[in-house]
Protein backbone atom coordinates (compact mmCIF):
# COMPACT_ATOMS: atom_id res chain seq x y z
CA UNK A 1 0.00 0.00 0.00
CA UNK A 2 1.37 3.42 -0.95
CA UNK A 3 2.24 6.22 1.44
CA UNK A 4 0.98 9.80 1.42
CA UNK A 5 3.51 12.52 2.20
CA UNK A 6 2.89 16.23 2.69
CA UNK A 7 6.11 18.13 2.02
CA UNK A 8 6.13 21.78 3.02
CA UNK A 9 8.83 23.68 1.17
CA UNK A 10 8.97 21.05 -1.55
CA UNK A 11 10.10 23.58 -4.15
CA UNK A 12 13.45 24.01 -2.36
CA UNK A 13 16.36 21.85 -3.53
CA UNK A 14 16.16 19.76 -0.36
CA UNK A 15 12.38 19.48 -0.73
CA UNK A 16 12.70 18.28 -4.33
CA UNK A 17 15.38 15.78 -3.27
CA UNK A 18 13.03 14.44 -0.58
CA UNK A 19 10.32 14.01 -3.21
CA UNK A 20 12.62 12.04 -5.49
CA UNK A 21 13.97 9.92 -2.63
CA UNK A 22 10.47 8.95 -1.46
CA UNK A 23 9.05 8.49 -4.96
CA UNK A 24 7.53 5.14 -5.76
CA UNK A 25 4.55 3.56 -7.46
CA UNK A 26 1.38 4.00 -5.42
CA UNK A 27 2.75 6.85 -3.31
CA UNK A 28 0.99 10.22 -3.17
CA UNK A 29 2.67 13.57 -2.58
CA UNK A 30 1.13 16.90 -1.61
CA UNK A 31 3.94 19.32 -2.37
CA UNK A 32 3.92 22.92 -1.18
CA UNK A 33 5.83 25.58 -3.07
CA UNK A 34 6.05 29.35 -3.00
CA UNK A 35 8.47 31.00 -5.43
CA UNK A 36 9.28 28.02 -7.64
CA UNK A 37 6.02 26.12 -8.08
CA UNK A 38 6.72 25.60 -11.79
CA UNK A 39 9.75 23.45 -10.91
CA UNK A 40 7.47 21.14 -8.96
CA UNK A 41 4.95 21.00 -11.79
CA UNK A 42 7.74 20.00 -14.15
CA UNK A 43 8.60 17.02 -11.93
CA UNK A 44 5.17 15.41 -12.30
CA UNK A 45 5.86 13.60 -15.58
CA UNK A 46 9.06 12.00 -14.27
CA UNK A 47 7.61 10.69 -11.01
CA UNK A 48 6.10 7.27 -10.37
CA UNK A 49 3.88 8.55 -7.57
CA UNK A 50 0.93 10.93 -7.79
CA UNK A 51 2.06 14.54 -7.28
CA UNK A 52 -0.27 17.35 -6.20
CA UNK A 53 1.32 20.81 -6.22
CA UNK A 54 -0.10 23.57 -4.02
CA UNK A 55 1.24 27.12 -3.88
CA UNK A 56 1.14 29.26 -0.75
CA UNK A 57 2.95 32.19 0.84
CA UNK A 58 3.57 30.88 4.36
CA UNK A 59 4.46 34.33 5.66
CA UNK A 60 0.74 35.12 5.34
CA UNK A 61 -1.63 33.35 7.74
CA UNK A 62 -4.53 33.47 5.27
CA UNK A 63 -2.45 31.87 2.53
CA UNK A 64 -1.29 29.19 4.95
CA UNK A 65 -4.88 28.44 5.96
CA UNK A 66 -5.85 28.17 2.29
CA UNK A 67 -3.03 25.66 1.76
CA UNK A 68 -4.26 23.62 4.73
CA UNK A 69 -7.81 23.64 3.35
CA UNK A 70 -6.67 22.43 -0.09
CA UNK A 71 -4.32 19.83 1.37
CA UNK A 72 -6.94 18.37 3.74
CA UNK A 73 -9.30 18.00 0.80
CA UNK A 74 -6.68 15.82 -0.88
CA UNK A 75 -5.74 13.91 2.28
CA UNK A 76 -6.51 14.71 5.92
CA UNK A 77 -4.48 11.82 7.35
CA UNK A 78 -1.02 11.62 5.73
CA UNK A 79 1.63 9.05 6.63
CA UNK A 80 4.39 11.64 6.51
CA UNK A 81 4.64 15.34 7.23
CA UNK A 82 7.93 17.03 6.26
CA UNK A 83 8.78 20.65 7.01
CA UNK A 84 11.53 21.93 4.70
CA UNK A 85 10.44 25.55 4.23
CA UNK A 86 12.71 28.53 4.84
CA UNK A 87 13.26 32.01 3.55
CA UNK A 88 16.42 32.55 1.53
CA UNK A 89 19.37 33.15 3.81
CA UNK A 90 20.71 36.71 4.05
CA UNK A 91 23.41 38.04 6.34
CA UNK A 92 22.21 40.90 8.54
CA UNK A 93 24.13 42.32 11.46
CA UNK A 94 22.06 42.37 14.65
CA UNK A 95 22.17 46.15 14.96
CA UNK A 96 20.50 46.41 11.53
CA UNK A 97 17.98 43.63 12.08
CA UNK A 98 14.34 44.73 12.11
CA UNK A 99 11.46 43.31 14.10
CA UNK A 100 9.70 42.59 10.80
CA UNK A 101 12.58 40.42 9.55
CA UNK A 102 12.38 38.22 12.64
CA UNK A 103 8.59 38.00 12.45
CA UNK A 104 8.73 36.98 8.79
CA UNK A 105 11.22 34.20 9.58
CA UNK A 106 9.04 33.01 12.47
CA UNK A 107 5.89 33.12 10.32
CA UNK A 108 7.44 31.09 7.49
CA UNK A 109 9.28 28.54 9.60
CA UNK A 110 7.61 28.16 13.00
CA UNK A 111 4.06 29.58 12.82
CA UNK A 112 3.22 27.87 9.53
CA UNK A 113 4.63 24.58 10.85
CA UNK A 114 2.49 24.93 13.98
CA UNK A 115 -0.67 25.65 11.97
CA UNK A 116 -0.10 22.76 9.56
CA UNK A 117 0.86 20.29 12.31
CA UNK A 118 -2.21 21.30 14.32
CA UNK A 119 -4.43 20.64 11.29
CA UNK A 120 -3.08 17.17 10.47
CA UNK A 121 -1.76 15.57 13.65
CA UNK A 122 -5.14 14.59 15.20
CA UNK A 123 -6.01 12.45 12.17
CA UNK A 124 -2.44 11.15 11.95
CA UNK A 125 -2.79 9.93 15.55
CA UNK A 126 -5.96 8.04 14.65
CA UNK A 127 -4.32 6.32 11.68
CA UNK A 128 -1.21 5.47 13.72
CA UNK A 129 2.43 4.84 12.71
CA UNK A 130 2.85 8.34 11.31
CA UNK A 131 6.05 10.36 10.96
CA UNK A 132 6.94 14.07 11.13
CA UNK A 133 10.38 15.42 10.19
CA UNK A 134 11.64 19.00 10.39
CA UNK A 135 14.60 20.11 8.27
CA UNK A 136 16.44 22.44 10.62
CA UNK A 137 20.08 23.52 10.44
CA UNK A 138 23.40 22.95 12.17
CA UNK A 139 22.92 26.41 13.73
CA UNK A 140 20.89 24.50 16.37
CA UNK A 141 23.84 22.22 17.24
CA UNK A 142 26.31 24.67 18.71
CA UNK A 143 27.39 28.28 18.50
CA UNK A 144 25.59 29.65 15.41
CA UNK A 145 27.16 31.93 12.81
CA UNK A 146 27.07 35.69 13.31
CA UNK A 147 24.81 38.02 11.29
CA UNK A 148 22.03 35.40 11.07
CA UNK A 149 20.02 36.11 14.22
CA UNK A 150 16.63 36.08 12.46
CA UNK A 151 17.32 32.69 10.86
CA UNK A 152 18.86 31.27 14.04
CA UNK A 153 15.89 32.35 16.15
CA UNK A 154 13.41 30.76 13.73
CA UNK A 155 15.33 27.46 13.60
CA UNK A 156 15.48 27.27 17.40
CA UNK A 157 11.74 27.99 17.49
CA UNK A 158 11.16 25.09 15.10
CA UNK A 159 13.36 22.90 17.29
CA UNK A 160 11.22 23.80 20.30
CA UNK A 161 8.07 22.98 18.35
CA UNK A 162 9.52 19.66 17.18
CA UNK A 163 10.40 18.55 20.70
CA UNK A 164 7.04 19.72 22.06
CA UNK A 165 5.23 17.65 19.43
CA UNK A 166 7.48 14.65 20.10
CA UNK A 167 6.68 14.85 23.81
CA UNK A 168 2.93 15.13 23.24
CA UNK A 169 2.44 12.74 20.32
CA UNK A 170 5.22 10.18 20.81
CA UNK A 171 2.94 8.10 23.05
CA UNK A 172 0.21 8.23 20.40
CA UNK A 173 1.96 6.46 17.54
CA UNK A 174 3.54 9.51 15.89
CA UNK A 175 7.32 9.90 15.72
CA UNK A 176 8.54 13.50 15.45
CA UNK A 177 12.20 14.23 14.68
CA UNK A 178 14.49 16.68 12.90
CA UNK A 179 17.59 16.72 10.74
CA UNK A 180 20.13 19.51 11.04
CA UNK A 181 22.49 19.71 8.07
CA UNK A 182 25.55 21.88 7.84
CA UNK A 183 25.96 24.11 4.78
CA UNK A 184 24.28 22.55 1.73
CA UNK A 185 25.21 23.53 -1.83
CA UNK A 186 21.89 24.95 -3.08
CA UNK A 187 20.56 28.28 -4.43
CA UNK A 188 19.46 28.95 -0.84
CA UNK A 189 22.99 30.33 -0.39
CA UNK A 190 22.99 32.63 -3.41
CA UNK A 191 22.82 35.78 -1.27
CA UNK A 192 25.81 34.65 0.80
CA UNK A 193 29.27 35.77 -0.41
CA UNK A 194 30.69 32.97 -2.55
CA UNK A 195 34.04 33.10 -0.77
CA UNK A 196 32.28 32.18 2.50
CA UNK A 197 30.75 29.09 0.88
CA UNK A 198 34.13 28.06 -0.56
CA UNK A 199 35.92 28.67 2.75
CA UNK A 200 33.32 26.65 4.63
CA UNK A 201 33.84 23.70 2.30
CA UNK A 202 37.64 23.95 2.57
CA UNK A 203 37.50 23.98 6.39
CA UNK A 204 35.02 21.09 6.59
CA UNK A 205 36.31 17.68 7.80
CA UNK A 206 35.17 16.16 4.48
CA UNK A 207 36.47 19.14 2.46
CA UNK A 208 33.07 19.80 0.91
CA UNK A 209 29.57 21.00 1.72
CA UNK A 210 26.61 18.63 1.89
CA UNK A 211 24.32 17.77 -1.03
CA UNK A 212 20.53 17.93 -1.01
CA UNK A 213 20.39 14.19 -1.70
CA UNK A 214 22.41 13.44 1.44
CA UNK A 215 19.97 15.43 3.56
CA UNK A 216 16.99 13.81 1.81
CA UNK A 217 18.24 10.28 2.47
CA UNK A 218 18.44 11.07 6.19
CA UNK A 219 14.91 12.47 6.13
CA UNK A 220 13.76 9.28 4.39
CA UNK A 221 15.35 7.16 7.13
CA UNK A 222 13.48 9.06 9.86
CA UNK A 223 10.25 8.53 7.92
CA UNK A 224 10.89 4.79 7.61
CA UNK A 225 9.81 1.89 9.81
CA UNK A 226 13.47 1.52 10.80
CA UNK A 227 13.18 4.72 12.84
CA UNK A 228 10.33 3.42 15.02
CA UNK A 229 12.29 3.90 18.26
CA UNK A 230 13.58 7.37 17.41
CA UNK A 231 11.54 10.30 18.72
CA UNK A 232 12.38 13.91 19.59
CA UNK A 233 15.85 13.66 18.06
CA UNK A 234 17.65 16.47 16.23
CA UNK A 235 19.95 14.42 14.00
CA UNK A 236 23.24 15.99 12.97
CA UNK A 237 23.88 15.71 9.21
CA UNK A 238 27.16 17.56 9.16
CA UNK A 239 29.85 15.14 8.04
CA UNK A 240 31.61 15.46 11.39
CA UNK A 241 31.56 19.26 11.55
CA UNK A 242 29.14 19.19 14.49
CA UNK A 243 28.60 16.19 16.79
Amino acid sequence: MGKTSIIVGASSDIGKAVLMTLDGAGNQFIAHGCHNVAALENMRSSMQGNLHVLGADLSDAGSCEAFISEATTLCNSPDHLVFAQAQRLKLTRFKKLSRQQILEQLDVQMMSSMMIAKAFLPAMVKRGNARVVFVLSSVTLGMPPAAMADYNIAKYAQLGLMRSLAAEFGTKGVRVNAVSPSMVDTPFLQDIPNNMVIQNAAAHPMRRNASSEEVASTVAFLLSDGAEYINGVNLSVTGGECV
